[in-house]
């Protein structure tokens, strides 16, 4: 299911967000990983960026405020601040994967 978060983000489901995944490869949107260092390194997509919610202020300042963003944490929970952060930036183009990492590993055990 895709549908709208708080009218700030995309919610993609594990399905739709490995569809997209082919975007940050082509370099077509950064892919974004908001979990702390430490989770990052034990588990991550391929090719995500490490950017913990409480740095997104920091690491993304420069960022282009065009660029997509796909945004993914645990399980959910934190990419609800960092939406809150990206969208008060000025980033208006963010897809989040329903149900985090978590979810993802879930789809592809099926």
């Amino acid at each position: 299911m895709e549908g709208r978060t708080d009218g700030q983000a995309v919610k993609a489901s594990p399905d739709r967000f490995v569809a997209m995944l082919a975007m940050a490869e082509k370099g077509a949107c950064l892919l974004i990983d908001v979990r702390k260092p430490e989770e990052y390194r034990a588990e991550r997509i391929e090719g995500a960026r490490n950017v913990p919610v409480d740095s997104l202020r920091t690491d993304l300042g420069e960022l282009d405020r065009d660029t997509p963003l796909l945004v993914y944490c645990k399980v959910g929970k934190r990419r609800v601040k960092a939406v809150d952060q990206l969208h008060e930036m000025g980033f208006h183009q963010i897809t989040v994967l329903d149900g985090g990492i978590e979810a993802l590993k879930t789809f592809h055990k099926r």
